[in-house]
């Protein structure tokens, strides 16, 4: 698995199941992401600034409106039917606040996690993947803050990870598994 997996998956994403949005024409410039790296004390993994710099960097990627609306306020379901999206966080100067790497990692400073680096999001996910000063990948767990979760991926494998199960929570959108009553419950 490679960045050039995750460039493949967005240039040929079906275009009427997701949208996607990156940065394109305002990637940030390689001195930008080592002024970045220089603040928070460590160099971020070499496939995520690939990704940066890149056109498609800085990616929103959710399923459109037409197949899995927005809920509405005080909806009830399962939590995956909540979860319709994701980002890679940018270091563009470009980027709006709830994209920027550097807000990102401004609130998990603020919840006391601040040698961790947020790098991907599940939309409607409190626990963002983050890089570790040593390099690793770990998910931080609001519920456990003090103890990270390590996961044993790449960067592109962790953001591939998230798409395929986006996908698939798509899938069970379409096929309506979040409006079917659980199990030994009748209304």
């Amino acid at each position: 698995m490679s960045v050039s997996d995750i460039i493949r998956y967005v240039e040929t994403h079906d275009r009427g199941l997701y949208r996607i949005f990156a940065q394109q024409g305002s990637e940030p410039s390689p001195a930008e992401i080592s002024a970045f790296e220089s603040e928070i004390g460590f160099a971020l993994p070499d496939e995520f600034r690939e990704l940066a710099i890149h056109p498609l960097g800085g990616l929103y990627i959710s399923a459109s409106e037409e197949v899995w609306p927005e809920p509405e306020p005080y909806s009830v379901g399962p939590m995956w039917s909540f979860l319709r999206g994701l980002l890679v966080y940018s270091l563009s100067s470009a980027a709006p606040d709830w994209l920027h790497m550097r807000s990102a990692w401004q609130e998990m400073k603020n919840a006391g996690a601040g040698d961790l680096v947020p790098f991907l999001k599940i939309l409607g996910d409190a626990d963002p993947y983050c890089f570790t000063p040593e390099g690793k990948i770990v998910i931080w767990r609001h519920e456990d803050p003090e103890n990270p979760e390590a996961v044993d991926m790449s960067f592109s494998e962790a953001v591939m990870h998230e798409i395929r199960a986006l996908e698939e929570r798509t899938q069970r959108k379409i096929r309506g598994e979040d409006q079917q009553a659980p199990e030994g419950l009748t209304s």
